[in-house]
């Protein structure tokens, strides 16, 4: 079992501070799924909302931000497997006396898997998905409706007819009789 608490005057007493987070403002909830995204970048959202959602730091307002976070990803994902076993290419060039000459260059692929790996960090930090920000982010408030019932919805309004009917008998066919005595008189 644990150590209790100390209460605030204990933790000013004594210099410490409190190791709970509290929660934020925000209330948590899952973002819609855009529908423009690719496969791969649908695969990325849904993974990156799954963890999230674990952590309970989700919120609606983070559609956007992680539709460009599947985007990128999935752009990434591309160029690094157009970049395997081809970081150089072979460019031809013309000299001045008109002959063609063959440079190595760096893949262009190079420049855009580079750059993607540049917001992608930069997009986790903001998310709280890398192992130095994920201690910062605070947990959102719970949602303060209870069973998901949303305010101003029928259920929210009308919250009797949630509840089983008592009064009412439930209709239960029966089997006719006039087969049986049909079956019996023969």
């Amino acid at each position: 079992m644990g150590r209790p608490a100390k209460s605030l005057r204990e933790h000013e007493l004594h210099g410490t501070k409190r190791q709970v987070k509290e929660p934020s403002d925000f209330v948590g909830g899952r973002p819609k799924y855009p529908k423009h995204l690719s496969p791969d970048a649908k695969k990325a959202y849904k993974h990156a909302v799954a963890l999230l959602e674990a952590r309970k730091v989700l919120t609606e307002g983070d559609e956007s931000l992680l539709a460009v976070y599947a985007t990128v990803y999935a752009r990434w994902i591309e160029a690094k497997s157009d970049l395997v076993g081809k970081l150089f290419v072979k460019i031809p060039l013309l000299d001045s006396n008109g002959k063609v000459h063959f440079v190595d260059r760096p893949n262009l692929r190079l420049k855009i898997a580079s750059e993607c790996e540049t917001k992608l960090l930069a997009i986790t930090k903001t998310l709280g998905l890398s192992p130095t920000d994920r201690e910062r982010s605070r947990p959102t408030a719970d949602n303060k409706h209870k069973d998901g019932i949303v305010p101003g919805s029928i259920a929210d309004l009308y919250p009797e007819m949630l509840d089983p009917q008592k009064d009412v008998i439930p209709f239960v066919p029966l089997a006719p009789k006039v087969q049986e005595e049909t079956e019996n008189a023969e």
